[in-house]
């Protein structure tokens, strides 16, 4: 019966394990940020909060953002950014995965995704926050996805 608990602590451990991690893929593109103007092509089926954060996040570095529809290829324009954002909801919405990926004269040149397990403590950070996050980590500004710290109540 001892050895029955302990095979379920660790298949559940196992799980749960499995279900709390972040997978990050980098592959920067420190060029982009040379770019006097970037075309990014729309994903529909992407909260708008994403498009609107890359259009901010580009004009910040001084970059002319050009927003297209979806269906367009992605070299329209000497750089081209396509995203997609998958929210979730577990007590409260989080954006769950995120995909970035920069094109040059229709070329793949760089990427950054972002995936969240469903149990990781760390799904809560800010939506554009995390968008923000990624093109840092794009444009090679910085070479990993830093977490958030974890507030810990130190007073009792």
């Amino acid at each position: 019966m001892q050895y029955l608990k302990l095979y379920f602590v660790v298949v559940i451990m196992g799980f749960m394990t499995g279900c709390s991690s972040i997978e990050v893929i980098n592959e920067p593109v420190p060029e982009i940020l040379q770019a006097e103007k970037v075309c990014i092509v729309v994903h529909d089926d992407t909260r708008e909060l994403f498009k609107t954060t890359l259009k901010e996040w580009m004009r910040e570095q001084g970059i002319t953002p050009d927003i297209y529809p979806q269906d367009t290829s992605v070299d329209i324009c000497e750089w081209t950014l396509a995203y997609e954002g998958r929210w979730a909801w577990m007590v409260g919405l989080y954006l769950a995965d995120a995909k970035i990926t920069a094109y040059r004269d229709g070329s793949e040149a760089g990427r950054v995704w972002l995936d969240i397990g469903k149990w990781d403590g760390y799904k809560w950070e800010d939506g554009k926050v995390r968008i923000y996050k990624l093109m840092n980590m794009l444009s090679g500004k910085v070479d990993h996805y830093e977490l958030p710290t974890i507030q810990k109540d130190i007073d009792n």
